[in-house]
């Protein structure tokens, strides 16, 4: 039971983790926390897998764990990946699953090593779907920012990062819809 304790303890640490690229690119003073983030990913998951006929329940598994390194890590901006460089993010990413994996009974262990190894490879359309669904959520949390005052300068970056990462062309129609009506 310690072990799980620890696990819900680290998972934790993402209420309490900002989400760091609002605050270096906009300035915000309240934002949003990894796990506000991670909740809006699952939310947008949950329906978006059932309108597919896609598996909810692995849709959301993939959502859930999709940022939890971070609460070793710390959210990376762009900005921090870049100066880190590729290998050095994905050495700590791997070692902050590691770390929180330990916590785990074996065989949780193990399904959730093949979760984020799905997900980081995109390999399967639950993945791809969850990786595109991380980058809406993020261009939503940009047009509450700038209902709330944020200068469409300040936020153009992130719609900007979500039009190149998003993939699936239904939800880039569904992107083009938020920043049309942002204008």
């Amino acid at each position: 039971m310690e072990q799980l304790i620890e696990f819900w303890k680290l998972a934790l640490r993402l209420k309490n983790e900002p989400r760091r690229g609002w605050f270096q690119k906009v300035g915000l003073k309240e934002i949003e926390s990894v796990a506000d983030h991670s909740f809006g990913v699952a939310i947008l998951s949950l329906f978006e897998a059932e309108r597919r006929g896609y598996d909810v329940g692995h849709v959301l598994k993939l959502a859930l764990v999709h940022d939890l390194e971070e609460a070793i890590t710390g959210d990376l901006t762009p900005k921090d990946k870049r100066m880190l460089t590729a290998k050095i993010v994905s050495h700590r990413k791997k070692v902050a699953n590691e770390r929180i994996l330990a916590n785990l009974p074996l065989r949780q262990k193990q399904g959730y090593q093949r979760t984020w190894k799905e997900l980081v490879a995109g390999r399967t359309r639950e993945a791809r779907l969850v990786k595109d669904l991380d980058k809406l959520e993020m261009a939503l949390q940009a047009r509450y920012y700038e209902s709330e005052g944020a200068s469409v300068k300040e936020i153009k970056d992130f719609y900007s990062s979500a039009r190149r990462a998003i993939k699936d062309r239904a939800l880039k129609e569904v992107l083009g819809e938020i920043a049309e009506k942002r204008n």
